[in-house]
């Protein structure tokens, strides 16, 4: 046999056990037998290089289908990589204005550009596969995929020119979502939402006070919008000077005397305020009044709509019909074309209408503009504490701007003939919408989303979704398939025949391809094998945050493509944060490179770190500490290995384990039952997706049963007793257990004990054997554990070493014949000099004692401890420690200290307190067994 060597050193075996893998041909599942389990490896972007997040993903997905391999299933996991449009094009572009091309697309042009994305797309790609790899993902290779290859673009064109003859896509003038950093459209679920603190402006229209945050749109003419059933009041005031004037406000303003100080804030100080009437909306609307504003002189219109909150705000608002969501619904509900005035382009610079501010960004005209009106007298009053939510592009972080657009669309309220179908409760033929065919399979469990509080928020965002905005207006994707000639229109899957067609300018959204990948990725739109055999996927991962982005739009395309699920179980994890919480981020800082973890500490120790920890739908915390244990477990694993390998015979190594061996001693009995438990509860949580209950489980009878106990009572049991076959037993399941969590050391062990033509990857998994009498074994054994351990504590207590005998007799009538034939290892383990066990025991004034079921425990503390010595030091003791309990009792009745200290400090202390007490009540109890 190969000796294992002293240490395990990651570096010396990873590389050379993956190319063993990806050798034996055990990644393809057309070289597996069994029941069929398919995962497909969530794409990551072609951007960069992996982050800390793929590598969970990866490390979830490894874990995953590793167990199911070893369940004896024909497995499938597809790696791919996803183009991510916006992204990449961002990307490049950004990298391009560093080399001094200050506006990549007008001075390189379509094909050049894109020639430039490609060549850092591959580079990229190359590099991320070659990342995954070293993670140990047990990927096929042979079908590895990209959402932008020759045969997903087929697909692409395939299904839109089958939605577009279904009616479900359209083209439309809609408001879309505007990035301006992107420079092109983005759906409502790619917007991130940022709280921002941002002054409330009142501006005078005429006699009314308006209020806004985007005081720059205030340029055109617009209705003046008030609420039917609101109540106004006209004021009059007179300021210092006996100069007087009118102003129209929302009662409830008017009421609220606090808040009034912002609204006239910027008026000269009033004498008096006269109420001159009240009106409700309703009555003012019709009246037409001419007002200023910062671009000149402008005409407005009451409208009396509910459009107002009379809780928020001014009660009263002009409207920007092409800047707005619910300007703009209001504009197309009460038929206001006249609104429809576009105030600022699609570069973010001010249109024509804002006149003197033309061609400013938003952030310069927002602040000239507000000047300008406070020099005309505009501005009555700011709030300068509001705060407000804001849409931000997810890729560029840079402002969204609602804009009217012509654009490509979804339909996913139109009914249609679902041609073909496999789902529950929809069959081929019947007439649905897509909205309804993502609620439905949802709804009827045939996806089942794991946990499921996240169910709540998929039909949140489903019941109210919209019609989705497919088009981009950038260069990198897929081309929209439709080609122009005139006034005709082609929409198919390859170019149309002849002279003169345009294809359209506009490309897909990224999640539009994506969408399609469960499938498409399987040989779609032919019947292939893999299709047949592979389809609907069994598993898939994700974090929360593409929920929406990825999941729902993979419901919607397979549902309607193919009508099938494209998965039945969805594991939502949480996001992967820094350990006080924070994101991980560039700016913040905090940035890991799993590469480097990987080199410094090796990929079990990283994935190891990366899954405990992580809980359904739950962020967790990672950081280097979790990494530098991982690799210690991984480290113990190896030498505990190690020494069970020296301690059996080589001809009892085997991997085969058809059934138990034969137990000889209460501690045999004892540690076959605990595996058998532990092979069924680690069994049940991986097949719940409780891997980090799992691997508790798994490491607490590893290190603690069998390590800690098992071994160590196994060594000091009469020689001759048979443990080759029970430590081969062990060993070889607890490989196999270990194996999907720490697939590269569990391996390396596996070929070193059972030879180098083994492979445990394929390996059965264990399977637990009934044991008689487990209830009984277990009560008996922990009687002995318990008695050890409280021994052991008295020797910590009293700083009695090992190397000093100690004199031990139990008193126990009910289990003097158990600890009888337990007597040889409890002295063992312990270096007793004498060792009585009785059911009546003459004590002794030197004796110490502690009771547990059944049992009392006495030690002669007579020759094993100086007691005046040890009375010293006790004393010495608790007077280190009595003024330190006086001194935090002090401080944590300080009413300042526990009301301005973060409550974690002040929950420390309260720990520190607590322990320190405990500490003082055990030095005080042994001094009073010396009196």
């Amino acid at each position: 046999m190969k000796e294992m060597e002293k240490a395990y050193e990651p570096s010396k075996f990873e590389d050379e056990i993956y190319q063993k893998w990806i050798d034996s041909g055990f990644f393809n599942p057309d070289n597996l037998e069994g029941e069929p389990f398919s995962v497909m490896m969530p794409p990551p972007n072609v951007t960069g290089i992996l982050h800390l997040g793929h590598a969970l993903e990866n490390s979830l997905m490894d874990l995953m289908v590793r167990y199911q391999r070893m369940q004896g299933k024909k497995v499938l996991l597809l790696p791919g990589t996803d183009h991510a449009a916006v992204a990449t094009q961002a990307k490049v572009e950004g990298l391009l204005v560093k080399e001094g091309i200050e506006h990549p697309r007008e001075e390189l042009g379509r094909e050049e550009l894109l020639s430039r994305i490609r060549t850092f797309a591959e580079d990229s790609k190359a590099t991320i596969l070659g990342q995954i790899r070293k993670l140990g993902t047990s990927a096929d290779w042979s079908r590895l995929r990209y959402t932008f290859d020759d045969d997903r673009n087929r697909a692409v064109n395939e299904i839109f020119k089958r939605m577009y003859d279904d009616g479900l896509i359209y083209r439309g003038t809609r408001l879309i979502n505007w990035s301006i950093g992107a420079q092109s459209v983005l759906s409502d679920d790619e917007l991130e939402w940022d709280e921002k603190q941002e002054p409330f402006y009142y501006i005078r229209c005429g006699n009314f006070v308006i209020g806004t945050v985007r005081p720059e749109t205030k340029c055109a003419n617009s209705p003046l919008v008030v609420h039917p059933e609101g109540v106004y009041v006209k004021v009059r005031f007179t300021n210092a000077d006996g100069e007087t004037d009118e102003l129209i406000l929302s009662k409830n303003l008017f009421d609220d005397k606090e808040q009034m100080e912002n609204v006239l804030s910027a008026l000269q100080p009033q004498s008096e305020f006269v109420v001159i009437e009240e009106k409700m909306g309703k009555e003012l609307e019709g009246q037409t009044f001419e007002y200023e504003t910062y671009a000149g002189s402008r005409t407005f219109t009451v409208l009396a709509d509910e459009v107002i909150d009379m809780e928020k705000g001014a009660g009263a608002m002009t409207i920007s019909s092409n800047h707005s969501a619910d300007d703009y619904d209001l504009a197309n509900r009460r038929g206001l074309d006249e609104t429809f005035i576009q105030k600022i382009d699609f570069s973010g610079k001010m249109t024509s209408i804002a006149g003197e501010l033309e061609g400013e960004t938003i952030e310069s005209a927002r602040k000239k503009s507000v000047q300008i009106m406070k020099d005309k007298g505009l501005i009555v009053g700011e709030d300068v504490s509001y705060v407000h939510r804001v849409p931000l592009c997810y890729r560029t972080k840079t402002v969204i701007e609602p804009m009217v657009s012509n654009q490509w669309f979804v339909d996913v309220n139109k009914k249609f003939v679902l041609k073909q179908s496999k789902l529950k409760d929809i069959k081929a033929g019947q007439e649905v919408t897509l909205k309804e065919l993502m609620q439905t399979v949802v709804r009827s469990g045939e996806v089942n989303i794991l946990p499921d509080r996240y169910n709540k928020t998929y039909f949140e965002w489903i019941d109210n979704l919209r019609d989705w905005c497919i088009s981009r207006q950038i260069w990198w994707g897929h081309r929209i398939p439709v080609w122009y000639r005139g006034e005709e229109v082609y929409c198919g899957v390859e170019a149309p025949q002849g002279d003169g067609w345009t294809q359209d300018e506009d490309t897909l959204d990224t999640w539009f391809s994506s969408g399609l990948w469960t499938f498409s990725t399987l040989g779609w739109p032919d019947q292939t094998e893999d299709l047949k055999l592979f389809h609907p996927t069994n598993w898939m991962q994700m974090g929360w945050e593409i929920l929406f982005f990825w999941m729902a739009r993979m419901i919607l395309m397979t549902t309607y493509a193919i009508g099938e699920i494209p998965f039945s179980n969805v594991y939502i994890h949480g996001m992967l944060r820094d350990k006080d919480g924070k994101k991980f981020s560039k700016s913040a800082g905090n940035g890991i490179d799993p590469l480097e973890m990987i080199e410094q500490y090796g990929a079990d120790a990283l994935r190891y770190s990366l899954v405990t920890g992580c809980t359904p739908g739950n962020d967790s915390r990672f950081y280097i500490e979790k990494v530098e244990d991982a690799r210690n477990l991984v480290n113990k694993l190896w030498n505990l290995s190690r020494f069970m390998k020296g301690n059996i015979r080589e001809s009892a190594l085997t991997p085969e384990i058809s059934q138990m061996p034969q137990a000889y001693t209460l501690a045999d009995q004892w540690v076959i039952q605990k595996l058998q438990n532990t092979i069924t509860q680690v069994n049940t949580l991986v097949a719940e997706y409780q891997f980090t209950l799992a691997l508790e489980k798994l490491r607490e009878f590893t290190w603690n049963d069998v390590a800690d106990w098992y071994l160590e009572i196994a060594k000091r049991e009469s020689e001759g007793e048979e443990k080759s076959e029970i430590l081969n037993v062990i060993l070889s399941t607890l490989l196999r257990l270990w194996h999907p969590f720490m697939p590269f050391v569990t391996e390396a062990i596996w070929q070193n004990v059972y030879g180098e033509e083994q492979i445990i990857m394929v390996a059965p998994w264990p399977k637990a054997m009934s044991t008689q009498g487990n209830e009984k074994i277990e009560n008996q054994f922990e009687i002995v554990r318990s008695v050890i351990t409280g021994l052991r504590n008295i020797r910590g207590e009293y700083n009695i070493p090992y190397t000093v005998d100690l004199s031990v007799s139990i008193e126990t009538e009910e289990f003097q014949v158990l600890l009888d034939s337990q007597a040889q290892v409890i002295q063992k383990l312990l270096k007793l000099q004498s060792f009585t066990i009785a059911p009546q025991i003459d004590k002794t004034d030197t004796m110490v004692s502690f009771v547990d079921t059944g049992v009392t425990v006495y030690v002669d503390l007579a020759g094993a401890v100086d007691f005046e010595k040890e009375k010293e030091r006790i004393q010495k003791e608790i007077d280190g420690i009595e003024p330190y309990v006086i001194a935090q009792e002090k401080k944590l009745s300080n009413e300042s200290f526990v009301s301005n200290a973060p409550e974690a400090v002040v929950n420390q202390e309260k720990e520190k307190l607590a322990k320190a007490k405990e500490n003082l009540k055990k030095l005080k109890e042994q001094q009073e067994s010396f009196v």
